[in-house]
């Protein structure tokens, strides 16, 4: 199974990385937006249509296999305001999944939302706040577990929120702190998903940076998570993390963040210190590529169950590419380990991996084509939770 999956992984890498959506899983603040681009209000309009097939591994009362074409229609709005003092962007979309045989269990029919809002105030050189605001509303993440909020498995429609907020103040001009305080929380239609994955979270986290040269700065960290479950009490869970780290940029268009140190991990079961680690790195060559990459190693509560804990590695790389005018690319990959470890049955180990790999093509001005593929598998000790997942698409985007 381990040799599958290297050649797996291997085989992806060599490939193109895929596009996912971090929030809750790496807890490195400043999630800011982009506002160097100032952009006017854009309305836009989507349709696609593909054919998604899943298929588990083995039989299972609890999961049911996908094979269908399928069809989907939205629209959407977004704004940037790159205002030196106060920059904010918004952006809203919307859409209807329909798929032609249904999906055992939970319907044919899917709907889907997401709305961002980010912003910064600068009240002086030395004092600024910021916000990042994101709720999704739809069926499981395209990532397949992007999110630091739900597993790799289909569970039907959830909602899904995030909010990070901060404060930094410049004491001196080598050294400055960041307060924070981030809220998430899933809620699952699903009652048989809900009552062991509803749950809403808190994280403070104090940051103490010093600036040792124009472009690097030595960190030091602590953070507390409290986690409650809404129907499973038992699993509700606390940690406390003690990080350093160094934040660098290394060019106007390249930057890295790192943290490292140990996670106190407590729930009903008693206490467990392990190593926890982070990073993250954003690359910009010119305006035509993009590259984003994250790391998380740590306890992941999602996944306990009846599990005592669940600890593992979660990393991810992105890739936007303007070939021309009118052609973009963009991919990634994505992967998850996780062990889950003293429940009532044995250890149980999931491996997962995501690709994505997509195509873009500006038909007129106002109008771009697309098309897209993903690959999601699991591997497990577990024969019921493996599965292989691919999904197609083709689409055009209207906008005005």
């Amino acid at each position: 199974m381990r040799s599958k999956l290297a050649m797996l992984l291997l085989a992806v890498a060599a490939l193109s990385p895929a596009a996912l959506r971090a929030q809750g899983l790496v807890a490195i603040q400043n999630y800011s937006a982009d506002f160097r681009n100032e952009e006017p209000l854009t309305f836009s309009v989507t349709g696609s249509s593909g054919y998604d097939v899943l298929k588990y591994k083995a039989p299972s009362a609890q999961y049911s296999d996908i094979e269908s074409w399928y069809g989907q229609v939205g629209a959407g709005a977004s704004y940037t305001h790159a205002d030196q003092t106060t920059p904010y962007s918004f952006s809203l979309e919307s859409s209807v999944l329909q798929y032609v045989n249904g999906v055992p269990t939970y319907g044919s029919t899917f709907y889907n939302g997401r709305a961002t809002f980010n912003f910064e105030h600068q009240f002086s050189e030395r004092l600024k706040i910021s916000d990042n605001f994101y709720v999704t509303y739809g069926t499981n993440p395209n990532s397949a577990f992007g999110y630091g909020a739900t597993s790799a498995l289909w569970n039907g429609q959830f909602l899904y929120g995030y909010n990070n907020f901060n404060v930094s103040y410049a004491w001196t001009p080598r050294f400055s702190t960041t307060s924070s305080y981030t809220f998430d929380g899933i809620v699952y239609e699903n009652s048989a998903v809900a009552t062991s994955q509803d749950r809403y979270s808190h994280l403070l986290g104090q940051q103490f940076a010093y600036k040792v040269g124009k472009r690097t700065s030595l960190t030091a960290e602590y953070r507390y998570r409290l986690t409650d479950y809404t129907k499973s009490g038992f699993q509700n869970y606390r940690s406390h993390f003690a990080l350093a780290g160094v934040d660098h940029a290394w060019s106007e268009n390249m930057s890295t963040s790192v943290r490292g140190g140990a996670e106190l991990f407590e729930n009903a079961h008693g206490k467990q210190t392990k190593p926890y680690a982070e990073g993250a790195l954003n690359y910009a060559v010119a305006k035509q590529t993009q590259i984003r990459w994250f790391a998380m190693l740590g306890f992941n509560g999602a996944l306990i169950g009846n599990y005592r804990s669940s600890y593992g590695v979660n990393t991810g790389v992105q890739v936007n590419h303007q070939v021309s005018k009118r052609l973009s690319l963009n991919g990634g990959v994505s992967y998850a380990h996780s062990l889950l470890s003293g429940g009532p049955t044995p250890d149980q180990t999931q491996d997962s991996v995501f690709l994505n790999a997509g195509i873009g093509y500006q038909l007129m001005d106002n109008l771009n084509l697309n098309a897209n593929y993903s690959f999601s598998t699991q591997l497990s000790n577990n024969a019921q939770v493996e599965f292989n997942r691919n999904r197609v698409s083709v689409g055009a985007t209207a906008t005005f």
